[in-house]
């Protein structure tokens, strides 16, 4: 196995804890073949920096926080618009007063800048070595790709320890606690009800709960839990509500327990809630990082073969038909090298969206690559005629008609043409990846077709 195909399969796996940060620098030390590798973040405290994971090749080295004036790292922040920095030789004459140079013996180095969506610095990755570095193509492009990858896990990371901080603030926050009568009045309520009806307590108590919550939500949501408990079941469930005094709704995690009187009859309702919507919202933050393409917002890979594995169950038994079409960008390559990264990048926002505009609302489209998409469709019995290949037909017309066009990033007026392989799905059992090999193939053909003829 070579060092770039080692490098990659340490990656494959997908992020599950902190590890993943030093799985993604054993692989940089790997392609890069430097003795060392970190990932840094500016600190808390104005003019330092924190390294939180760094590695001796595999072995997993303890974090520390540095003075950023005097060290290469003030360089990838203060003093360079560039995202790559490299110092192949001579390290610790340029940075005398930096000691961990001369604890290594260090005598190169080299960095990527991490950054977001909306351009704010996230940290950086870097790699030293006591022999001088060499910078090349191969390397220089896989340090882009690891930055942008543990930008993404990063991300989901920091949203992660605010869903922890999140379940924390709940726990300790004030409840929402009433008591409800069988007749659907307050009885007794907390203060937290005040904020929820913008209402003082006195003027709560007494009060039918279907006043308070309008007609809608009380049938709809809060009666028929009130009326399983009032027939003795403890009930817990998370519900939305959207009391009419305020603005936003609410979601809620509520426990229904039953009050008995001292002859042992139900007279009415303990209710007990929690405001959980930032809770709620965190989750769904980690989920669409988990399940979606960080730059074009599709879906990538991991639920491309979700949704692709339920359509195909769905469709099993069906007499309509599924096609997937595998798109690959012609010569993305060159408008990353003639107009920039950046640019390429709006680039493939674009196509995203131009694939996103042509797709029925139950389509799957995907980008798995750096410039290569998938659409996943289904077609009625009806479109599909007897060999289907009429269909393949008009799908390639639609793609090439939206994709090999003329688009204006920023100003600037880029040529793009697509190369797309399409499969009409004729086995539902077989494998997902085979199937999508399949379109893949068809792609590589028809790209050396056009190739030919030119």
């Amino acid at each position: 196995m070579t060092n770039i195909e080692e490098a990659l399969a340490l990656l494959a796996a997908p992020y599950t804890d902190e590890r993943f940060f030093i799985r993604a620098l054993s692989a940089l030390t790997l392609v890069t073949q430097c003795r060392w590798a970190g990932f840094a973040r500016p600190s808390e405290r104005p003019g330092f920096g924190e390294v939180i994971a760094f590695c001796d090749g595999k072995k997993s080295l303890p974090s520390f926080e540095f003075e950023l004036k005097g060290s290469p790292c003030e360089q990838v922040y203060w003093q360079t618009e560039k995202c790559h920095l490299i110092f192949s030789h001579d390290l610790q004459n340029r940075f005398p007063d930096f000691p961990l140079l001369k604890s290594l013996d260090a005598h190169s180095y080299q960095a990527e800048k991490i950054v977001n969506n909306n351009g704010n610095v996230l940290g950086h990755i870097f790699v030293l070595d006591q022999l001088p570095q060499t910078e090349n193509t191969k390397s220089k492009e896989f340090f882009r790709l690891l930055a942008q990858r543990i930008g993404v896990e990063y991300h989901r990371h920091i949203l992660t320890q605010e869903l922890i901080q999140h379940q924390e603030m709940i726990t300790s926050s004030e409840q929402y606690m009433s008591f409800v009568d069988t007749h659907y009045i307050y009885r007794v309520v907390s203060k937290g009800y005040e904020s929820l009806f913008n209402l003082p307590q006195e003027q709560i108590i007494g009060k039918a709960v279907t006043e308070l919550h309008g007609q809608p939500v009380f049938e709809g949501q809060i009666k028929p839990l009130l009326d399983r408990c009032f027939l003795g079941e403890q009930i817990k469930t998370q519900v939305w509500i959207h009391p009419p005094h305020i603005e936003q709704p609410i979601f809620l995690d509520v426990h229904h327990n039953p009050y008995y009187d001292a002859n042992g009859k139900i007279k009415g309702a303990i209710v007990s809630a929690h405001n959980i919507t930032e809770l709620e919202n965190a989750k769904s933050k980690v989920e669409f990082l988990a399940n979606h393409d960080s730059l074009t917002g599709l879906a990538n890979r991991r639920s491309l073969f979700q949704q692709f594995e339920q359509l195909l169950a769905v469709e099993n038994d069906s007499p309509n038909k599924v096609a997937i079409a595998y798109i690959d960008i012609d010569d993305f390559k060159s408008i990353n090298d003639n107009f920039g990264h950046q640019i390429g990048d709006l680039v493939l926002k674009e196509v995203a969206r131009l694939l996103t505009s042509i797709c029925a609302q139950h389509d799957t489209v995907a980008r798995i690559g750096g410039d290569e998409f998938v659409l996943i469709t289904t077609f009625t019995c009806a479109q599909t005629g007897p060999s289907g290949q009429s269909l393949i037909h008009r799908l390639r017309e639609q793609l090439q008609q939206a994709l090999c066009t003329s688009l204006i990033v920023e100003g600037k007026r880029i040529n793009v043409s697509a190369s797309i392989g399409l499969h009409l799905v004729t086995d539902t059992s077989a494998e997902i990846s085979a199937l999508i090999s399949h379109a893949d193939n068809e792609m590589f053909k028809y790209k050396q077709s056009n190739c030919a003829q030119r």
